[in-house]
């Protein structure tokens, strides 16, 4: 189901990404201010972008919420200031991907087109990996643990699953940006210890060393 929301309050720039990608063969729920969204909250919605900056709140606040009601939903955020503060939190709190104002639509559909070509492009050899005492469900995006379900967000599990097709191999974090967050991310590379930092949290099991100076190895 290939539905987005779009959260602008800008009218203008609201309906031409609208119409640009329904062009691209999106069914698109216009908002125009996080009121409005959180009528979305209720349904699966797999993709949302979200201006940060909205009349009646902060967008990032938005995108917690999602997380915390649909937490496989995909969410890429947009702003204005151009702050790396906003770049560095969207993706702490689990946003796919960020783009500045001013922007061409059509970047904005080459983003959504990406995003919604990741589940398709990953080769990987089962749908579902044993690395106990964590299963993962690669059709799902889903970590279980002793039958239940791991809080992992999205790009969390891309990290996860950068590491496990490189195992035991020193990853610096400019292969994990350049490959999980991609080449046109612009922001602090220190954004990738706190995804660390967050995994090892959720999977304490999963063993990822530090590389001082340099990014992680992960051991099987």
């Amino acid at each position: 189901m290939n539905t987005i929301c779009l959260v602008e309050d800008e009218a203008d720039l609201n309906q031409m990404l609208k119409l640009y990608l329904e062009k691209a063969g999106y069914t698109v729920c216009s908002c125009g201010n996080m009121l409005e969204a959180r009528q979305y909250l209720n349904q699966q919605i797999p993709l949302w972008v979200i201006d940060i900056m909205l009349p009646d709140g902060n967008g990032l606040e938005l995108l917690k919420e999602i997380k915390r009601t649909h937490q496989d939903a995909s969410v890429i955020i947009i702003s204005a200031k151009g702050d790396r503060f906003d770049r560095v939190a969207g993706f702490e709190i689990g946003c796919d991907d960020y783009i500045a104002k001013p922007f061409l639509p059509a970047e904005l559909v080459f983003r959504v087109d990406r995003i919604y070509r990741q589940p398709a492009s990953r080769a990987e050899p089962k749908e579902v990996l044993e690395i106990a005492p964590y299963t993962i469900d690669l059709s799902k995006r889903i970590v279980m643990q002793d039958g239940k379900r791991v809080d992992i967000t999205s790009r969390e599990l891309d990290v996860i699953l950068f590491f496990i097709r490189h195992k035991g191999q020193a990853i610096s974090r400019e292969q994990l940006l350049d490959s999980v967050w991609g080449s046109d991310y612009f922001g602090n590379d220190r954004v990738v210890d706190n995804y660390v930092k967050n995994i090892r949290k959720k999977l304490p099991e999963l063993s990822i060393e530090t590389i001082y100076g340099y990014g992680y190895r992960y051991n099987l």
